[in-house]
Formats: C-alpha cells, sequence, structure tokens
C-alpha cells in the first residue's frame, strides 16, 4: 500500500494504473485539460459531482475521495493493484483469518443481496483488476446470485457506494472435479454447470470473487460467509475457488481451504491462478477434513 497525502498524488497514480493521459482523463470527467492539471498540482478541488464520476465510473472507494478532497486532507493508504484502502498501516491487511468472527452475527444495515446491474459491472471490474483474464459470463454469476441468494452478496459503505462483495456459485459436483482434475477451466462455466437444489452429495460451494475495499467491509462480509456456515452445519460440502493473489491463498489456508493446483502466467496472464478446495469445519468446529 502507498500513503497518499493529497488528491494530486492520488489521481496521477490513477492515471498510469489506468492507462490514461490527461486529455483521456479530462474527456471521461467532461472537464478540460487545464482542470486535470490543477487538481494534479493541487491547485484546485474536486466538485461534489465530479467525485461522483471517480466513484462511480472509475471506483475509487469513496472514503479515499473524501480524505483527499479537502483544503486539509487526511493522508489514507491505497492499493491500486489491491483495490483497498485503510486508515493506517496497522489496518492494511488482514492478519490472520481467524480474526474473523463466526460465531455470531454481526448486525449492519449496509449487507444487501446482489441483484443491480452495477454491482455485477463492479465484480466484472474487481477481476479485470485482478489480472484474471478470463472472467466469466455475466449470465452465470447473476444465476448463481438467483439460486443462492444469502452468499452472493454486496456491502455498501456508509456513503452507499459499492464497498464489497461475495459471489459464489452452487456448481455441480461433477462440473467441480473437472475444474479440481483441470479437465475444464473456470471461465468455461456456463449455467448448467450451476446445481438447482442442495441434495447434491457433497454440495460445492465454488467463490467466484471475495472482495473488500476496507478492514471493516472484510470483516462484514467474512462474518456473513463464515455463520452461514457455522449456522447451517453441511453434512458434506466442498468450499473451492480460483484466486489470483498469494495473500488470498495464505487467508484462505488459514480457514482451512487449500492449494489444489496453480499455473504460472498461464495464457500471457500477469498474475497466476490458484485452485483452492477444503472446507471450514475445522476451524468452525475444530473437526479434521479428511
Amino acid at each position: 500500500m502507498k500513503q497518499y497525502n493529497n488528491l494530486g498524488e492520488l489521481l496521477i497514480d490513477f492515471r498510469k494504473h489506468s492507462k490514461l493521459s490527461q486529455l483521456d482523463f479530462a474527456a471521461i470527467m467532461e472537464v478540460d485539460a487545464r482542470t486535470i492539471i490543477r487538481w494534479e498540482k493541487n491547485v484546485s478541488l474536486i466538485k461534489v459531482e465530479k467525485e461522483k464520476v471517480l466513484t462511480e465510473i472509475f471506483r475509487i472507494p469513496h472514503q479515499v475521495i473524501r480524505n483527499l478532497n479537502t483544503d486539509t486532507p487526511i493522508s489514507i493508504l491505497f492499493d491500486f493493484e489491491r483495490w483497498v484502502y485503510a486508515s493506517s498501516s496497522l489496518l492494511a491487511y488482514i492478519k490472520n483469518s481467524k480474526d474473523f468472527e463466526w460465531n455470531i452475527k454481526l448486525e449492519t444495515q449496509n449487507i444487501h443481496q446482489l441483484t443491480k446491474n452495477e454491482d455485477f459491472e463492479f465484480i466484472d471490474y474487481i477481476h479485470e483488476n485482478q489480472k484474471n483474464c478470463n472472467p466469466l459470463h455475466s449470465n452465470v454469476i447473476k444465476s448463481a446470485a438467483r439460486l443462492l441468494p444469502e452468499l452472493n452478496l454486496v456491502y455498501y459503505g456508509n456513503s452507499g457506494f459499492h464497498a464489497g462483495h461475495i459471489s459464489i456459485l452452487p456448481l455441480k459436483y461433477e462440473s467441480y472435479l473437472k475444474i479440481h482434475n483441470r479437465e475444464m477451466d473456470e471461465n468455461n462455466l456456463t449455467e448448467s454447470d450451476l446445481s438447482r437444489n442442495r441434495v447434491d452429495t457433497p454440495t460445492v460451494f465454488h467463490y467466484y470473487s471475495l472482495y473488500a475495499n476496507s478492514y471493516d467491509s472484510a470483516h462484514f462480509l467474512m462474518n456473513r460467509l463464515l455463520y452461514h456456515f457455522k449456522t447451517k452445519k453441511y453434512a458434506n460440502y466442498i468450499f473451492s475457488g480460483i484466486t489470483y493473489r498469494e495473500l488470498m491463498n495464505e487467508r484462505l489456508k488459514e480457514l482451512g481451504i487449500e492449494k489444489i493446483w496453480t499455473d504460472e502466467n498461464e495464457n500471457d496472464c500477469p498474475n497466476s491462478r490458484t485452485f483452492c478446495s477444503g472446507n471450514f469445519d475445522e476451524v468452525l468446529f475444530e473437526k479434521k477434513n479428511l
């Protein structure tokens, strides 16, 4: 994570990350290039309506903009690769997944079921930013949200903007095995690979996207995920998925989800893919996975 002390620093790094020239950025923001220069030199602040563009179109977390777009900026940490922010270095990373709460349901009005097109578009954006070269078709993600609404959730920050999500596919066991055995790629999954009932044994919950833009949103979303498995007490289930970051692999391993295979930079994708599988029982119920 990099510490940003003013808005100009952030905008310059954002343009570089997005490969946008000042003219390109100005066209999307519907301002002239001189305005972009003034913003980047911290000569002038961004008007409220343009803040909204940065958050809704470019998906920069609203809290990051609010901290920096002021006469007295408040320093904030932001990571363009993981697309997460923190108010201090102590909150920059989840130190251990076992710090999450799963014995009680944390109450919040900020979590809702995934239903809005803009939230599904955000999921696509996060996968693109994490260098997933072969994302799933949005129809598969939307169908999964209808079939498994309790595990397809979005977290809105206090400002009302998308701050995190969970996208879980109820997968048929035979489809899971094809991915496990490397007979099929995740991006080739279709709606016919989704399970329409919970009587399949074992029940497969395949995570497609687990994302939170801050420490707080991560704790609320992981609480909902783990509390679900704690209270449902499935007799036989698998939790699987593909990750693109080693840090995510480490956090999942702490919860009982192990690496099965890894592809190193396949198909010109800059990040390697790791397929993980297991369940949470050892952590949630102190039961050993067999």
